[in-house]
């Protein structure tokens, strides 16, 4: 005997694309919007404030709160040194390589910023 699953296969599919959806609202163990601070390579020094976003192609962003002096408006991780988020109203360090480690290698070649 059979029993009839209570799931349909429209349940089924509506599930399944949630699921997608959940695992691509996170980059790195980051989620999006996360407000970060970076330190980066190829722009001027000190820390620049953004949120992490996720390109089409899949690469992990920070997009600026503001331009850098060099018009830069988004930096890539392959171009991050030094990345905090904030927790409980003060900044905590996560691991660049961590992060990277969950990039498409396609993301850490140079030029993908």
């Amino acid at each position: 005997m059979r029993l009839k699953s209570p799931i349909t296969l429209l349940g089924r599919v509506w599930l399944l694309s949630l699921a997608c959806c959940v695992a691509t609202a996170f980059a790195g163990g980051l989620a999006k919007g996360t407000v970060v601070r970076i330190e980066g390579s190829g722009i001027e020094g000190g820390w620049h404030q953004g949120k992490i976003t996720v390109v089409a192609a899949g690469c992990t962003m920070i997009a600026l709160d503001k331009a850098t002096k060099d018009g830069y408006t988004m930096i890539a991780l392959v171009a991050t040194s030094r990345l905090q988020r904030q927790q409980a109203g003060a900044w905590v360090d996560v691991s660049v390589k961590d992060l990277q480690a969950e990039e498409p290698k396609k993301c850490l070649e140079d030029g993908a910023d």
